[in-house]
């Protein structure tokens, strides 16, 4: 077993649900409204764990808040029709959500997403009560690769970083949980598992296997 293992902090997109085609599909309608380039390579590689004002200023520019929340809502609003009828949470997880909580361990979400997108999944699937912490995009002033979300994370949860785990799907996601000093596991969702192997050994397919992995 694992024994210093205290904290176990969850990305979203990706990890607590397996929404990346779905907010590909969002953006590739926004890429062509606003007419700057995108597809599967650049999206994965350059927007996938970054947050909505990260992206929206690499797109447009220096542009000004209310300027970043226009564009945000509008893409996380086509976002949410497009995934609200098929979303669920990845194979596993709530299994290890309940096994987590039984044994008292503490657990928090951790983020780019915005806030709206946060609410949305969490209370649609009912997954909020397995969150003792939650550290979203709106919340972190330097996104992924950045350390810091993931810091914020094993602060607010009062577990040294070094006793946490985090799971992400991302590149950018797994480079800002190694960065604060976690253990990290990759989620072979959005990214082939050969992909995510440079960074860490530890991969997962789904949460069915995540017991054994981490010994617990």
């Amino acid at each position: 077993m694992m024994s210093h293992l205290k904290g176990f902090i969850f990305d979203m997109d990706g990890v607590v649900v397996d929404n990346h085609r779905f907010h590909f599909k969002a953006w590739m309608e926004f890429a062509a409204k606003y007419k700057f380039p995108l597809d599967e390579t650049i999206y994965r590689d350059r927007f996938n764990g970054k947050t909505n004002a990260d992206l929206f200023k690499m797109i447009f520019g220096n542009i000004s808040a209310e300027q970043v929340e226009a564009y945000a809502n509008e893409k996380e609003s086509n976002y949410q029709k497009l995934y609200e009828a098929e979303m669920k949470p990845l194979k596993g997880l709530i299994d290890f959500l309940e096994f987590l909580n039984a044994n008292q361990f503490k657990v928090a979400l951790g983020t780019s997403a915005p806030t709206s997108n946060v609410d949305f999944t969490l209370d649609k699937l009912f997954l909020r009560k397995y969150f003792h912490v939650i550290v979203d995009g709106p919340q972190v002033t330097n996104g992924k690769p950045d350390p810091e979300v993931y810091l914020r994370c094993a602060a607010k949860l009062d577990v040294d970083p070094k006793n946490c785990v985090v799971f992400e799907d991302s590149l950018a996601g797994l480079e800002s949980g190694q960065r604060a000093g976690c253990m990290i596991v990759g989620v072979a969702t959005s990214h082939q598992a050969y992909e995510l192997k440079p960074l860490t050994e530890n991969i997962l397919f789904d949460f069915t296997e995540a017991r054994r992995l981490l010994q617990l």
